[in-house]
């Protein structure tokens, strides 16, 4: 019985980060956590801010999400580098061991930050500031890509050390979606040009094509840039690990049945025994309300969408979630 409990938790654990890494929510292995930075800094990191000296917490983990605009017959057909297609959804996930709180902070991918260019042939070819979400892009679309991505995110939040990476391509909401037999959620946005069911105020449970609409529509939406979209993926996120839960619970082997369809669709740099060892230990852990960067939407010279962040709230946020005071 005791064993048959543990399976039950362990499944458990792992749905829930599966839920966490595709793109939003939380939940025993022989490999240790990634998290407590003690011997990874030469010198530990300080921050020092209004008159204030701030030192890097110990026992963090962070998980960087990814959501690329490119689909499973297009990565397959890709070749070389450059290929590698747009990140739409961006999220870093900070799991604070020590406070016992998941803190996601979700960036915009139109964020005007400082990316690296690869030539055609794959070499570095220096730098260039622009959207952010273009990063994945000069890439291979699997590894190189979102190696490219964490450390452009780690550069544009002030060098912060992320741990791990987990991306899905387009074809994963649908695929998501329709196992969990559809997500439910309350239209704010008019999306009725796309799709006639999805007016104002209407009550859905979406399909697969409905689910992408819902978390990916922008340009004929409102005022067409990417913040209203950015809302939207919270609250689908919100509903899509309760009902993942749930699914769980009716079936105790869902979560092998979602962890196998969705390997194809998923590129990340944990490994399985890592991902059931977090989400193990992050399972009780305090969510905290998504952070999102302060700053301003402003149409750039080529008619593209730039959103540029406010340095000053940037740091105070970096201070909050990495940093702690430190003692005199």
């Amino acid at each position: 019985m005791k064993t048959i409990r543990m399976r039950a938790e362990v499944r458990r654990a792992l749905l829930a980060l599966l839920a966490l890494a595709v793109f939003w929510a939380c939940g025993a292995a022989a490999e240790t956590v990634r998290g407590d930075l003690t011997g990874r800094f030469e010198e530990e990191p300080v921050l020092e801010r209004d008159g204030r000296l701030y030192r890097y917490r110990r026992g963090l983990t962070t998980i960087l999400l990814v959501g690329v605009d490119t689909t499973q017959e297009e990565e397959a057909l890709a070749e070389g580098a450059r290929s590698g297609g747009q990140s739409d959804f961006l999220m870093l996930l900070v799991l604070d061991n020590r406070r016992e709180t998941i803190t996601p902070i979700q960036i915009d991918r139109d964020t005007m930050a400082e990316i690296t260019v690869l030539g055609v042939l794959g070499d570095a070819a220096g730098t260039l500031t622009t959207q952010l979400c273009l990063q994945h892009g000069f890439g291979d679309g699997g590894e190189e890509s979102c190696e490219l991505t964490r450390e452009a995110v780690s550069a544009l939040m002030l060098g912060v050390e992320i741990d791990y990476y987990v991306a899905v391509n387009m074809d994963g909401i649908s695929m998501l979606n329709d196992l969990v037999g559809g997500v439910t959620v309350t239209v704010s946005d008019d999306l009725s040009a796309l799709d006639a069911a999805m007016v104002p105020g209407a009550t859905l449970t979406l399909n697969g094509e409905q689910a992408e609409t819902f978390v990916r529509a922008r340009r004929s939406v409102g005022d067409g840039t990417n913040a209203s979209r950015m809302a939207r993926q919270r609250v689908y996120l919100s509903a899509l690990a309760e009902q993942m839960l749930a699914c769980m619970d009716a079936d105790g082997g869902f979560i092998g049945d979602v962890f196998d369809e969705m390997q194809p669709v998923m590129v990340t740099d944990m490994k399985r025994g890592t991902m059931i060892n977090v989400a193990w230990r992050a399972r009780d852990y305090a969510r905290e309300e998504v952070c999102a960067l302060e700053g301003e939407h402003v149409v750039g010279a080529d008619g593209h969408m730039e959103f540029y962040a406010d340095a000053d709230a940037l740091e105070a946020l970096v201070a909050r979630v990495f940093y702690e005071e430190a003692a005199d």
